[in-house]
């Protein structure tokens, strides 16, 4: 057939175009895989929506008070709608504004109110919605309500304490150190058929930790008669030191170290078996306090006796695997005589000091009166410091004792304890003179925190702000029951007014008159909420002394 006249033509050439197209669409009329839209359609619109937005992930309350956050909203597509904000899982007594981001605004403030009678609360996750028709967006904050400074923290624990028995009768917490995931690590020793070390490690709200030991516990025979923990320290790889003493026949006590590995277990590599025994003559020596070097050996102190010399200074330090380490002292062990035969020189805690570069040791202790010596990185006794190599008689006393010691960041040394039972802390300088910023001029201050019983320091512990926090043990009343005590200084030594009542705080731990005594403190960081913490550790007697632990808000 020809195609001559233009009606036919015009007819093929509509004919090709349809067949480019369908080819063009995948043939037979099909859909193709990649491109759906016919040739110059368009899009269906976005759906009209919108972002939620929070000026901060976590918000601490003080019990009475409240605090504000602010709501961002981020339109999109179109979207112009007014935005409806609710706040949900909040802790117990904490209520929430109600609050709608209007049309044409992008941001308003939400404002959490803790009740006064809001009880302290653990971190909580709580979550701000908001709504808008069939649109919604939500964020999740952290809610946590807090107590004053040297309030009792009562989300710990059970209301604030923590009472763990060991063994079957009497069990003493005389040592702590946190981990740097918030868990904690008490030291002691527990009685059942035997006195052993004890240790116990807590989770960091105050339950024991299932992870360690036997539910938590762990307790190791170091001889086969009484072994009494008195020192922990942690290392840098995680793994943990007990040091104290046990009785060896025909000479009475040496030293006792113990190494665990992080799950409680006793680190095989360590000495025989995780333990190290050490002798320094035929009589007694008593190991009360350690510090782990960052080099990883290991410096435990606390004193000799002999018949020609009396009780003095002693020290040991040890290689990572527990052998003696030849190079401090002799073969490993220093004595130093501080005042005399008729005297006890005993050193009850430890501390390292950086001079010129390299690890010096400061120890302090005595029995009458502080007593402080520093010691080069070889063991010999430091001639730089103090006067004549150490400070003894520092408050001319005869009742008394310096039990704990720390370095601060500008390596100024201060010590607490007590003198005439009265909390003493001092304050030297890098070179073992009395700080003239401390005390008022004097370089110490003495606290009686009761005007008619005794009270004594055990243990100091420094913010980051410089503020001293120091823990110790007063007697309630006329009697000899003892009660926690915890005290924060400012850097200058003076009581800080804005900590508990006038910068004390007093907590009876076992129920009644009973006897309560703490040993340890240390600051508990915690990445859930913005602050720091204080936990104290000691023993309370309630049917028999058991583990005690406290913490504190800052």
């Amino acid at each position: 057939m020809k195609l001559n006249n233009p009606l036919r033509r015009s007819m093929l050439g509509a004919t090709l175009a349809l067949l480019t197209l369908l080819a063009a669409c995948g043939g037979g009329g099909g859909s193709s895989d990649t491109d759906s839209t016919p040739t110059g359609s368009t899009p269906p619109p976005a759906t009209a929506n919108f972002t939620l937005a929070l000026s901060a992930p976590k918000a601490l309350i003080l019990q009475g008070t409240s605090v504000t956050l602010d709501a961002t909203v981020t339109r999109s597509a179109g979207f112009t709608g007014a935005v409806a904000l609710a706040v949900t899982g909040l802790p117990t007594g904490v209520s929430a504004s109600v609050v709608t981001i209007e049309s044409g605004a992008t941001t308003k403030q939400i404002t959490l109110t803790a009740d006064a009678t809001a009880p302290h609360s653990l971190p909580t996750e709580a979550s701000v919605k908001g709504s808008s028709g069939s649109a919604s967006a939500q964020q999740a904050i952290t809610v946590t309500v807090r107590g004053v400074a040297g309030a009792l923290d009562t989300s710990f624990a059970a209301s604030g304490r923590q009472i763990t028995p060991v063994g079957v009768t009497d069990d003493y917490a005389n040592a702590m150190v946190i981990q740097p995931d918030g868990r904690i690590l008490v030291g002691g020793y527990s009685n059942g058929t035997s006195t052993d070390f004890a240790l116990v490690r807590y989770l960091r709200d105050g339950g024991l930790d299932p992870s360690f030991g036997t539910a938590g516990k762990v307790t190791t025979a170091i001889g086969t008669s009484t072994d009494v923990a008195n020192a922990i320290a942690l290392q840098a790889d995680g793994k943990i030191l007990l040091a104290g003493s046990t009785v060896v026949e025909a000479k009475g006590k040496s030293f006792a170290v113990a190494r665990y590995n992080a799950d409680g277990s006793l680190d095989a590599g360590f000495g025989s078996g995780g333990k190290v025994v050490t002798s320094f003559g035929s009589q007694s020596d008593e190991a009360f306090a350690m510090v782990a070097q960052p080099d990883g050996k290991i410096v435990v102190g606390g004193h000799t006796k002999s018949v020609d010399r009396g009780v003095d200074f002693a020290l040991a330090r040890y290689n990572s695997d527990g052998s003696l380490d030849a190079g401090f002292g002799t073969g490993g062990k220093v004595v130093t005589a501080i005042v005399g035969l008729d005297g006890r020189d005993s050193v009850y805690a430890l501390a390292l000091q950086t001079i010129a570069g390299q690890t010096h040791i400061v120890a302090v202790g005595g029995e009458g009166d502080f007593v402080v010596t520093r010691y080069k990185p070889n063991g010999d006794v430091d001639p730089a410091f103090g006067i004549g190599a150490r400070l003894d008689g520092f408050f001319g006393s005869i009742i008394g004792a310096a039990r704990a010691v720390m370095v601060t960041p500008d390596n100024r040394i201060v010590i607490a304890g007590h003198t005439m039972h009265d909390h003493a802390v001092v304050q030297l300088t890098e070179s073992g003179q009395r700080d003239p910023a401390f005390g008022g001029g004097t370089g110490f201050v003495i606290t009686r925190v009761s005007s008619i019983n005794w009270n004594e320091a055990t243990a100091i512990t420094q913010q980051a702000d410089g503020k001293l926090v120091v823990a110790g043990w007063v007697y309630a009343g006329n009697g000899s029951s003892g009660d926690f005590v915890l005290m924060r200084l400012g850097s200058d030594g003076m009581l800080d007014a804005g900590f508990g009542n006038a910068g004390i705080v007093i907590t009876a731990v076992a129920p009644g008159l009973k006897d309560d005594g703490a040993r340890a403190v240390a600051l508990q960081v915690d990445d859930r909420i913005p602050t720091v913490r204080s936990i104290v550790a000691g023993s309370a007697n309630d049917a028999n002394y058991d583990f005690a632990l406290t913490r504190y808000w800052h």
